[in-house]
């Protein structure tokens, strides 16, 4: 795959109260000078006028990818195209034959699109119908994924705004894990992790590769076990089918089908030019991207976004008309995810004049509000009776901690510590708290053990069951949470240490940072005393013995786990 979202561009789309007017205004301006001009020409003059336009426009999208060709090489290309297209096709019967031709291609593409869409549900037919009898009382799971929302942010874990009175509320009811360590400070290779057991640095993700099917994933074997397994996600840049977490489910809902996204899937509707003037929101935005066009291509610009109402409805619409079988549901919801842009009515909840914080708060608001209204009707509906519900995060957010924003950048316990929530009535008891270190990669695992399902291949990580039954035959042994910074492909080296950007762990109350970065020095942090990572024990004599200690723990569970991964690959054919 070429790839995915340029990670300094994304969460860009338009929102819930982007003013649909508004929009309409933008391009109302922009095409106001060719109403001006059209019934000043000439029928032949207005026709050249078309074919110089729509062929310039084609040649132009055509050379946007190639970033070797100078935007203005390719504005008078695009022009010499347009001038040809002219003389090739400039009499009437040429035009006739041209507009013929458009008809036939786009009768085509609506036959293609009728295919894709047909072969697409025929698939979805064939798998529902190979599906296996599932076991008897067979538990359904509600897995649900808040993107970008990081533990100190919710009030359960001790944050001082109310911004999560239902989330708070629910997790009295099971377990709730105090030092949750996410695998990544990032989307794809953290999700990756949670649907295979495995830590990132062992797979293939990054940002310009997505996940492939060399492992099985939790969806796959919960599939496998006679389950429905379903996907909604809000998430378009590293959670839509191309990042290849789709696998396993029978449906995945990603991208919405309408004219807009189809604009959008062009390389023109790509561009940041055409970005820039889709989520404008004011007049001096439109000419502030006519003042000074960017033509670069963002492959991968996302789409209309489906916001946290909008999923809740289609997760209960699904909910309400399905087969009697158990189900895996997954839900990925982005609204705390950058830029933040909560509904109106929210904006000001937090400060008058909301800064960053402040509007991220509100989106975790208003993600928890939804979250209520989905649980109040799924135990309306006495669906949650039989129904294991996990409630974690990909990873957190950064506001200025360590000199640093956003997320995807670095291994500080913002963006690694998540909250996660188990609750199943039947099995979990109530107002349980633990205060272990675990890691998200635990969590297929823990899913597999609640529902009673045996895979044939054993799902990587531990249950995390003895948390919560002290059951010591069961027992996860010593308590740590590694986690990864890959961002690209790891370097080709025989050093765990060195397979990607950065690599850290969290053992025995302490946090080790180890950055593959020339000149990077140890980080080691005491984040039972110093949550917020302030002071690097490892600038001590003392505190350089223990990271030296910590580096060598985390060299070996390195080392292990890969021989372990390599074991349970499948032989590689001989070659010819």
């Amino acid at each position: 795959m070429e790839a995915f979202r340029d990670s300094n561009v994304r969460g860009c789309q338009p929102r819930r109260h982007v003013d649909g007017a508004a929009k309409r205004g933008v391009f109302l301006h922009l095409l106001a000078p060719i109403w001006l001009v059209a019934p000043r020409l000439s029928r032949e003059r207005a026709r050249a006028a078309a074919l110089f336009g729509a062929s310039w426009l084609v040649a132009f999208a055509v050379l946007l990818p190639w970033t070797q060709v100078h935007r203005g090489a390719a504005v008078i290309l695009a022009a010499g195209v347009g001038t040809l297209a002219v003389r090739l096709m400039g009499t009437a019967a040429r035009v006739s034959a041209l507009r013929n031709a458009g008809l036939v291609m786009a009768s085509m593409l609506a036959v293609g699109a009728v295919f894709v869409a047909g072969r697409e549900g025929w698939r979805a037919r064939q798998g529902y119908a190979s599906l296996s009898t599932a076991r008897a009382g067979a538990p359904n799971v509600l897995f649900i994924l808040l993107d970008t929302v990081r533990a100190s942010a919710l009030g359960l874990y001790g944050y001082g705004r109310a911004t999560s009175p239902e989330i708070d509320r629910f997790a009295t009811g099971g377990i709730v894990f105090d030092r949750a360590i996410s695998t990544a400070p990032w989307t794809l290779p953290s999700h990756a992790t949670l649907f295979t057991g495995e830590y990132p640095g062992l797979l293939s993700v990054s940002f310009r590769s997505p996940l492939d099917g060399q492992q099985a994933t939790l969806a796959e074997h919960f599939r496998d076990a006679g389950y429905e397994t379903v996907g909604f996600t809000g998430n378009l840049h590293y959670t839509a089918w191309d990042s290849g977490l789709s696998r396993g489910f029978l449906r995945w809902d990603d991208f919405m089908r309408n004219t807009t996204q189809t604009l959008r899937s062009g390389w023109m509707g790509q561009s940041v030019f055409a970005l820039q003037l889709m989520h404008a929101r004011a007049r001096w935005q439109v000419g502030e991207a006519l003042r000074h066009p960017k033509f670069r291509v963002v492959p991968k610009p996302g789409g209309e976004e489906r916001i946290a109402e909008a999923l809740v409805d289609d997760l209960l619409a699904w909910h309400i008309d399905r087969p009697a079988r158990p189900y895996f549901a997954f839900v990925n919801f982005f609204d705390a995810h950058e830029d933040y842009r909560p509904p109106t009515d929210l904006r000001t909840r937090f400060a008058t004049t909301p800064n960053r914080r402040d509007l991220y708060d509100a989106e975790v608001f208003y993600l928890d509000r939804e979250l209520g209204r989905l649980w109040r009707e799924l135990g309306r509906r006495g669906a949650l009776d039989n129904t294991i519900v996990v409630i974690t995060a990909d990873h957190g957010e950064q506001f200025g901690e360590h000199k640093m924003s956003g997320h995807g950048n670095s291994l500080y316990m913002q963006l690694l510590r998540v909250p996660l929530i188990l609750r199943f009535d039947q099995r979990i008891p109530a107002g349980t708290r633990s205060a272990d270190i675990i890691s998200l990669r635990d969590i297929g695992a823990t899913l597999l053990d609640l529902a009673g399902v045996r895979p044939q291949v054993p799902f990587p990580g531990h249950s995390l069951s003895p948390l919560w039954t002290g059951d010591s035959s069961g027992a996860m042994g010593r308590s740590e949470a590694i986690s990864e910074l890959t961002q690209d492909a790891p370097p080709l080296t025989n050093d765990p240490l060195s397979r990607s950007q950065g690599v850290s762990i969290a053992i025995d109350g302490a946090h080790l940072i180890h950055r593959n970065a020339k000149g990077a020095k140890p980080e080691l942090y005491d984040t039972v005393r110093d949550i917020e990572e302030t002071k690097n024990l490892a600038e001590s004599a003392e505190g350089k013995v223990m990271a030296d200690e910590r580096r060598a723990v985390l060299r070996a569970l390195l080392v292990r786990d890969k021989a372990r991964f390599e074991r349970t690959q499948p032989a590689a054919p001989p070659r010819p």
